[in-house]
């Protein structure tokens, strides 16, 4: 049965999957584990692109000393999201452009509000990665952290608030 599970070199999650829809025995979570890391075919096609460990941030000590920041589109208009990173709190502000300019008069804006964070944390949008952020940031005096161009999730803050 072990054999008639692993046949199709679907990888270990699916292999699971596949016989607790229809078996059981004890062990065989880790008869399966094993079957598939021995199979020389699923070694030579497996995921070669496995995804980035997750890495937790620090929660700050105060609000808004930490804040994430994300742009988005929701029925054709593009908006800029902030996240405190300690409250969760959210600030939305609709964006009349895409240009760095425009984006960085909203961010003034929200600091206006809340006070310059110590840390700004975001995506590599063209918006937020330009020299004239880049400028901005060093101006204003916070540091601004750029997730990894192939792992965007790894912002996960402003990505959740934007999902909601």
């Amino acid at each position: 049965m072990l054999d008639r599970i692993h046949e199709a070199h679907l990888g270990m999650v699916k292999c699971k999957a596949r016989a607790r829809e229809v078996l059981f025995w004890p062990g065989m979570s880790t008869d399966i584990e094993e079957k598939v890391a021995t199979c020389n075919i699923c070694a030579r096609y497996t995921n070669i692109n496995a995804k980035e460990p997750f890495i937790p941030h620090d929660i700050p000590n105060r609000p808004w000393a930490k804040v994430a920041m994300d742009l988005f589109e929701l029925k054709g208009q593009h908006y800029l999201l902030s996240v405190d990173y300690l409250s969760k709190w959210p600030e939305i502000s609709k964006l009349q452009g895409l240009t760095s300019s425009s984006v960085i008069n909203h961010v003034k804006c929200q600091f206006s509000k809340y006070g310059i964070p110590d840390q700004v944390i975001s995506d590599n949008g063209p918006q937020l990665a330009s020299r004239e952020f880049a400028k901005f940031s060093k101006d204003y005096g916070f540091q601004h952290t750029t997730t990894s161009p192939h792992y965007p999730s790894s912002n996960g803050q402003v990505k959740r608030m934007a999902q909601t």
